[in-house]
């Protein structure tokens, strides 16, 4: 009797079957679910990252008496920039300092990028345009400094320090890391998400010789 007390309580293997097919169904629901948390986290992290940077650097052209700083010599980019300045503490320890840069890069990056990206700097680029010998060199020249572009989601590129982020009007230097959108910051501090629309009509070249225009105004300040 007891051992048909347990046969009869046991699950049969159709039973079995049908619960393993809910549990699939389950996952399967849940999966994009789950994806989706993750790239909105992805997204905070790289706005919230970009905030800071920003921050720090509009704070570094304050104490320069409002001198915007080249994306150019020793400061070709933006980290090498607070690093020289002493905003960006780096302690001469390389497995430390890759640590300190993977905290400040955008995450979609270091997940598209991959073994492509070497990450001895961290992610985003510095507009190249800034402080060049045709553009503004004050804070004070910007024209519009909430449409002028700081940093954003750039593309990889080799340097005599190593590989780097740029960005330039190039079409392709600002990259979709985000679902086909890019991050950017700009000069007031605010970032957004912009899209292919959008970077296709700030990157043409008529458009950005043309001072006052859309395009001039996002690359040059102007």
């Amino acid at each position: 009797m007891p051992s048909k007390r347990r046969l009869s309580d046991a699950f049969t293997l159709v039973e079995l079957l049908v619960v393993i097919v809910i549990i699939g169904l389950l996952a399967g629901l849940a999966i994009p679910f789950l994806g989706k948390a993750r790239d909105s986290g992805d997204r905070a992290k790289c706005i919230s990252n970009m905030r800071q940077i920003s921050s720090l650097y509009l704070t570094m052209v304050v104490a320069q008496d409002g001198v915007l700083v080249a994306a150019s010599g020793s400061a070709f980019t933006w980290y090498e920039a607070l690093e020289n300045n002493g905003y960006i503490n780096k302690t001469g320890d390389t497995q430390k300092d890759v640590e300190n840069y993977k905290k400040l890069s955008c995450p979609r990056a270091l997940t598209v990028l991959g073994n492509k990206y070497n990450v001895t700097r961290a992610t985003y680029g510095l507009n190249t345009y800034i402080a060049d010998s045709n553009g503004p060199t004050r804070m004070a020249q910007l024209t519009k400094p909430s449409a002028t572009l700081l940093i954003g989601d750039g593309d990889t590129m080799n340097s005599g320090a190593g590989m780097v982020m740029n960005l330039n009007a190039a079409g392709n230097s600002i990259m979709p890391y985000h679902n086909k959108k890019s991050a950017i910051t700009y000069f007031d501090g605010h970032a957004e998400f912009v899209d292919d629309a959008f970077l296709t009509n700030v990157t043409q070249k008529a458009k950005i010789k043309t001072e006052g225009s859309e395009a001039s105004v996002f690359w040059k300040g102007y």
